[in-house]
C-alpha cells in the first residue's frame, strides 16, 4: 500500500510538470503565433488596397477625373462600372472586427438597386472621390485604411483597423504604403507644395473630397 500511494504522488508531480512544461511552450509560441497571423492578415489588406489603387488609376487615365460621390458606396459604383472593381469583400480587411459584420454577400457592389453591406455599418477603407483637375499620381492618395485622424495624421485606437499601430494608404498610380504616423517627417504626404501630415490639407491640394466609411441603408 505505501508503494502505491508514492506512485500515485510521482504521477501527480509528472503531470504537474507537464502542464507546466505546456503553459511555459504556449507563453513563447502564441505571441510568434498571434505576430505571424497579424502580419498575414496586414498582407492580405495591403492586396486589397492595391486592387482599389489600380481601379482608381485605370479610372482615371481612362476619364481624366475621379467622379464624386455623397458616399462611399455611391464611389464604389461608379469605380465598379469604369474600373471593374466589383469584388464586395475587398472593402472589409481580415481581422477587421468592426467591419466584419458588414458582408452580406460577395456580390457586385451594386445590382438592381442593392448593395452588398448592411446598411448602417462600416467598411474597413475610407475613399476619396471629386478628383477632377490634373494631378501627379504618385503623391495622390486615393484611399486609406479607417480610423486616421484627418489633421493630426495618427490612426486612433478606437477606430482603427490595426488601432494606433497604424494603416495603408493608396496613391494613384496604384501604390500603397504603411504608415505609423504621418505627422512624422520620415512619414510625411509630398504634395505638389511640398510635405503634410495632415490627409486633409492633402487631399483638398488635389481637389479631392474624403468619403465616410459608414455605409448608406439599401435604396
Amino acid at each position: 500500500m505505501k508503494n502505491l500511494k508514492n506512485n500515485r504522488a510521482f504521477t501527480l508531480i509528472e503531470l504537474i510538470v507537464v502542464v507546466s512544461i505546456i503553459t511555459i511552450l504556449m507563453s513563447l509560441v502564441l505571441p510568434t503565433a498571434q505576430k505571424v497571423l497579424s502580419s498575414a492578415r496586414k498582407s492580405k489588406a495591403r492586396a486589397y488596397m492595391k486592387q482599389i489603387a489600380e481601379t482608381y488609376c485605370r479610372y482615371y487615365q481612362d476619364n481624366g477625373f475621379i467622379p464624386d460621390a455623397s458616399n462611399t458606396v455611391q464611389l464604389i459604383e461608379g469605380c465598379a462600372q469604369g474600373g471593374d472593381l466589383n469584388n464586395a469583400h475587398i472593402f472589409v480587411f481580415p481581422g477587421d472586427k468592426k467591419a466584419a459584420d458588414v458582408l452580406r454577400e460577395n456580390v457586385w457592389p451594386i445590382d438592381d438597386g442593392q448593395h452588398a453591406w448592411e446598411g448602417g455599418k462600416h467598411l474597413s477603407v475610407c475613399l476619396i472621390g471629386c478628383i477632377t483637375r490634373e494631378v501627379t499620381a504618385a503623391t495622390t492618395p486615393v484611399a486609406f485604411s479607417r480610423g486616421l485622424d484627418l489633421y493630426n495624421g495618427r490612426w486612433t485606437q478606437a477606430d482603427g483597423v490595426w488601432g494606433a499601430e497604424g494603416g495603408f494608404v493608396a496613391f494613384l498610380d496604384g501604390q500603397v504604403r504603411w504608415y505609423t504616423d504621418l505627422s512624422e517627417g520620415g512619414g510625411k504626404l509630398s504634395t505638389a507644395s511640398g510635405s503634410t501630415g495632415s490627409m486633409q490639407e492633402a487631399v483638398d491640394g488635389v481637389g479631392g473630397r474624403i468619403l465616410d466609411t459608414e455605409t448608406p441603408h439599401s435604396r
